[in-house]
């Protein structure tokens, strides 16, 4: 071990001799080792990313969306239409999936909201306490919407934290009243930070601001979220659901489900191919400037044949040659690792600063690629040190 840490800095002192050449050699390894920490980087940040995404979903949930231009587009053709998704719908399918253990309906308006220094439309969210349970929401102020709020139908509501802060810029918003459409309503809490969310006010379902321009009906739902027991039962729970609604609306499809689970699977499929591809592109990168060592490795003994005859002549062994051309390829391919690695990094840098993308290294792959590169070294270094090894010590004396 400590004969090759000496040929390892031998190694080392030779290689810089001739900076320029060693640099030009390692260049295949160099843009190889880059390339494969920044297309992991961007790989991981898009899975994050997802992650993040479909966790505010809730990977346990599947989300049925009424379809209104459908029906409409229907009505105008004079083909059948539905009353759209209702409570009569989600008891049914409460019912009959036993594996469904939440369900959380939606009625979503843009009605005119309005305070003393702020009018304007604004999206409003008719919910029950189980939205807020299905989707993890929690409050920095206050309380959320309760069960006695719905079935009482009081004048409460609860504000997406960017909508507080941009209704009451100079003051907090809880206890506050706001005018929905006419009706006052008091402020009883604030969310926290919920992405994709902040920008609401929530309001009990049962208010008659939601429902007074289609009175006398009760309105169909926007949305309902329905949260199942376990994640292997989610695609199972996503057919019966879709199958009761097409046989209770008598086989019109004005619905959409949106399954998050099945979205992640779907990505995380198309994001596999994606980095598989790119890899595999970047590993023959590697292997190209692996060939090149190679074949500079093996001008270079064809060049120091001489100085090989001589150091078979000091007495060193077929083994000392060997090594000694070994190291030379470990030190040169180990040295574009760490090169690669810190371009890599840059690299990476540079793409999530200009880009907006989201960006995650894991340390595996940055080791992983920087020992992909010594494995390089050893592979394709091996042939030229063996011939190097070789030679017979009198032919390379009289070498010229």
């Amino acid at each position: 071990m400590m004969r090759f840490l000496r040929y390892l800095v031998l190694a080392r002192t030779t290689l810089v001799e001739h900076k320029l050449r060693s640099l030009l050699t390692v260049l295949g390894i160099i843009f190889g080792v880059a390339a494969v920490i920044a297309m992991t980087a961007i790989g991981e940040g898009g899975k994050e990313e997802a992650l993040r995404e479909i966790s505010r979903m809730g990977i346990q949930n599947i989300f049925v969306r009424d379809l209104l231009e459908v029906r409409r587009s229907v009505s105008e053709k004079g083909g059948y239409v539905s009353d759209g998704l209702s409570q009569a719908d989600l008891k049914v399918i409460r019912q009959s999936i036993p594996e469904i253990t939440a369900v959380a309906p939606v009625l979503e308006k843009e009605l005119f909201v309005q305070t003393d220094r702020f009018q304007s439309k604004h999206p409003v969210r008719g919910v029950d306490p189980a939205f807020f349970d299905v989707l993890s929401h929690k409050v920095d102020l206050g309380r959320l919407i309760s069960d006695l709020d719905v079935e009482g139908v009081r004048k409460v509501c609860v504000l997406g934290r960017d909508t507080a802060v941009r209704v009451f810029p100079q003051r907090s918003a809880l206890g506050a009243q706001i005018r929905i459409n006419g009706q006052g309503f008091t402020i009883v809490g604030v969310l926290g930070s919920q992405p994709g969310y902040d920008s609401d006010i929530y309001i009990p379902r049962t208010s008659t601001v939601l429902s007074e321009s289609v009175e006398p009906y009760e309105p169909p739902l926007t949305l309902a979220i329905l949260q199942v027991e376990k994640i292997p039962l989610i695609p199972a729970a996503a057919d019966l659901v879709k199958n009761i609604l097409l046989r209770r609306h008598l086989g019109a499809a004005d619905f959409e489900l949106i399954v998050p689970e099945a979205l992640f699977r779907q990505q995380e499929r198309t994001r596999n191919l994606f980095n598989s591809i790119m890899i595999l592109i970047t590993g023959i990168s590697l292997v190209v400037g692996g060939i090149g060592i190679m074949n500079i490795m093996l001008a270079s003994v064809l060049e120091r044949t001489r100085e090989i005859g001589i150091r078979r002549g000091a007495g060193a062994t077929r083994m000392d040659i060997q090594m000694q051309f070994l190291a030379e390829a470990i030190v040169l391919t180990a040295a574009g690792g760490v090169i690669g690695v810190v371009l890599g990094l840059g690299l990476t840098w540079t793409i999530a600063v200009a880009t907006g993308w989201k960006t995650s290294i894991p340390p595996l792959a940055v080791l992983v690629a920087f020992s992909f590169s010594v494995i390089i070294g050893v592979v394709f270094g091996y042939y030229p040190a063996k011939n190097a090894g070789r030679l017979d010590p009198i032919d390379a004396l009289r070498y010229e």
